[in-house]
């Protein structure tokens, strides 16, 4: 009988190990997380954007190919609230894939495929006092056919001590959604 108890006893054991470890705890842990890292608010399952990395982004700039790309750093506080607004006016458009790219890594590295993806990129950057080129978060780009269609990285320029809301106001608002849906609107036309 003592026995039996303890095979019974093992069983339940096995059994609770088994259910409590395929219970999917993701969607809980996301959804308590209050995190202002636009990582971690942008790319998910409810989003429009696909984490990518530069070797992946060289490989689209170098074909004909058409994609939207959201370059980013993911401590840049307006980069998850310019990519919410990317987010819903995409999803207007059925645009389900805009590649996200957190390049401050390879920018602080400044490895070959970062620079390569530089030189692709280099009549739409700006060129600072000692010559160079480089991304600056928030950039978003169009790619249509293997050409720019549009480049957009003119929230980047406002950092340093300027609070957020005093940048990202519905002035800022307004203009990004009339942007993104004129842009969205031209790019996917013909296509």
């Amino acid at each position: 009988m003592k026995r039996l108890v303890q095979v019974i006893v093992f069983i339940l054991l096995i059994a609770a190990f088994i259910y409590l470890g395929s219970r999917d705890y993701k969607d809980k842990v996301k959804q308590n997380k209050k995190s202002n890292d636009p990582r971690d608010v942008l790319i998910s399952d409810d989003t429009v954007f696909i984490e990518t990395n530069h070797s992946k982004i060289l490989s689209k700039l170098s074909t004909n190919s058409s994609f939207i790309l959201y370059a980013c750093i993911n401590e840049n506080k307006l980069c998850s609230k310019y990519g919410m607004l990317i987010d819903e006016i995409a999803k207007n458009y059925e645009i389900n894939d805009v590649y996200y790219y957190d390049f401050k890594q390879d920018r602080d590295n400044n490895n070959g495929t970062y620079q390569k993806i530089i030189s692709k990129l280099d009549k739409y950057l700006l060129t600072d006092d000692l010559g160079e080129q480089d991304l600056h978060a928030p950039t978003l780009i169009f790619v249509k056919n293997g050409s720019i269609y549009a480049f957009d990285d003119s929230l980047s320029s406002y950092h340093g001590n300027k609070k957020l809301d005093d940048v990202w106001n519905e002035e800022t608002i307004n203009y990004k959604r009339e942007f993104l849906i004129d842009t969205m609107e031209g790019y996917l036309l013909n296509e």
